[in-house]
Order: structure tokens, then sequence, then C-alpha cells
């Protein structure tokens, strides 16, 4: 099928990838999360789309990450976008590691590696709406707080627009959502990796540890494999997996476009990092965002015992659509 070309306008704020993204702080925070849950979730936004054509999608772990990065500059690399400027960006989530698979003959078969986004929220509306309408990242926009450096005091906090409880009479408010509070002083001591490559392997030491050792039923039995697969991931691309779809205009039951696609961040610039102290996390329980019964998490109070930062430039590249609801 051939697309129509895209028509631009003043005021349009969605800017044409790849889009470079360069001086990242990005703090990855691990914490448990229920693989049942993990699983249903996957099911209801990614394999309701893709099962038919044959890729399944599963959590690769019982683990959920909660990343906070701050960008100090974004642009499109792509004329006529990339000589418009630069923004800079904070971007907090939930990320889930995830593994596409193929159905074979009623077998699944595992594949690729990827991360799915159920919660993205960031701090500027070009963020928001570059990253829905193009790659499909739930994203909305909050007020979000960090810590300068690593080395810094101060937490990590997410205020939103949310409802506390569904009724016909709540009125949405921006409340605290999310907090991640160091149990020292700062969010990380001392310390620092070489390069990327020991950054991975201390890294998913700590996960086989903390996350693969004592699970069961995952999908993929042999940890050497996750292993190299991450490592191979930390050198280049880093696939992504977003759910994009927009509500039909005629029918509010259903989407006028719905499509599971993938897009990898590649990794231009790996410039260090290393281990934080343990956060504690505290999440608002609301009906608008019910982030710990969805991502399986065992409540509104938990404690990251693992986690990492690490800055590098990096690359949100052109991706591609891998099943089209019809």
């Amino acid at each position: 099928m051939t697309r129509p070309d895209y028509i631009a306008r003043g005021g349009d704020l969605v800017m044409a990838q790849p889009l470079a993204l360069r001086g990242a702080t990005m703090y990855s925070f691990l914490v448990p999360a229920d693989l049942g849950a993990l699983t249903r979730m996957v099911d209801a936004q990614l394999n309701a789309v893709t099962a038919a054509s044959g890729t399944v999608y599963k959590p690769l772990l019982p683990m959920a990450a909660i990343v906070c990065a701050g960008i100090d500059q974004a642009c499109s690399t792509t004329p006529p976008d990339a000589e418009k400027g630069w923004m800079g960006e904070r971007d907090f989530g939930v990320w889930i590691p995830v593994i596409a698979g193929t159905m074979e003959r009623g077998v699944w078969r595992p594949g690729r590696i990827a991360w799915y986004l159920p919660y993205v929220f960031v701090d500027n509306v070009a963020a928001m709406v570059t990253g829905r309408e193009i790659f499909g990242f739930f994203k909305q926009t909050a007020a979000l707080a960090m810590p300068a450096t690593p080395r810094a005091p101060g937490m990590f906090s997410i205020d939103a627009l949310v409802i506390r409880r569904f009724t016909p009479t709540s009125q949405a408010e921006t409340l605290r959502l999310l907090t991640l509070t160091s149990a020292a002083p700062e969010v990380a001591p001392d310390g620092g990796w070489r390069d990327r490559a020991e950054a991975a392997e201390a890294v998913w030491d700590r996960i086989r540890q903390g996350f693969f050792e004592a699970a069961r039923g995952l999908p993929i039995t042999a940890w050497d494999l996750v292993k190299n697969l991450l490592a191979d991931l930390t050198t280049g691309d880093v696939p992504m997996v977003f759910l994009k779809q927009f509500r039909d205009i005629e029918d509010p039951r259903k989407a006028c476009y719905q499509a599971v696609v993938e897009a990898p961040a590649h990794l231009d610039r790996f410039y260090g990092g290393w281990f934080t102290h343990p956060h504690d996390v505290a999440i608002l329980p609301c009906d608008s965002h019910p982030i710990a019964a969805e991502c399986g998490l065992a409540g509104p109070t938990l404690r990251a015992e693992l986690g990492f930062w690490c800055r590098m430039d990096f690359t949100m590249r052109a991706g591609k659509v891998i099943a089209e609801a019809t």
C-alpha cells in the first residue's frame, strides 16, 4: 500500500525520526514483579494484535524497571527538522523486558529480546506527541523531578494528572504519583565502569542473582542465552516494542489504527555509570494509573535493592510494523 506524504504544518511539534538524544543520564531501579500479571498485560496489549500473525510476546523475567532519564539535548536528524533546533527532556517510565517468539506447529520458539513500556511520563508536550504519534510511546506529560547528578541528594518524583477513584463526580487532579527515595544521602556511591562491556557484565550478573536463578516458569531457561543476547544489545540496537493506536472518530469502542511496532534505540556512546544505592518506591494507588496491579508489583510501597545509572548518547531509529490489526 502506498502511503500519502506527511503534510507539514506550522506549529507541528512532531519531530521526524530518527531522533538523536545526547547527554542522557538514565537511572534504572529494578523491582520484582509477578510473572502472571506481566503475562496478562502483554497478552492484552501486544498479543491481542500480533498473535494472529504468529508473533507472541512473553515477559522475560519476573521484573520491572522504573527508569528515570534526564536528556540534555533531543533533536531530529532528518532535514528539514534537523535544522530547527533541539530541546531538553525528562523521561520517566516503567520498562518490562519481553521476548518475542514465533508459534511453529503449536510450539512457541523464543527469538529477540525487547522492552515494553506500559507507563511513560515526559515533561514537555513535544516529546509526548512525537513519541505517541511516531512510535507509539504511551506518553503523558507530568512534572518530573530528579537529583542533579548521581552523587547529589534528592529524590525522583512524578506529579501527574490522575483520578483517584472512578465515579461520575470524580475530578482529575495533579498529584504525586510516584517517588523514589535513596536509602543513603545521595543516589549512588563512588565507582564507575570502564566501558559498556564491563557495565553489561556487572549488571547482568546482579540480575541473574536477583531475578533469574530463583524464578520459575520463565519462557527461556538458559541464562547464557539471556546474558549473551542482552550483552549484544548493549553494543548496538536495543529493540523496543509499542502498541500504537488511535481511537476511531465514529465508534469510540474501536481504533481507526492499531498496530504493534518495534523500533531500536541505538547506543552511540557510553560515558560511564555505576550501581545506585537501594531506593524506596512509593506509588499512589489510583484507578486511572493502576501501576502496581497492572505490572504485578508487590504493592504501593516497595524497595528497589538493585539499581544502576549510566550516561550515554543514543539515537531512536526508525522502526517497523510487526502486526497491524484490520
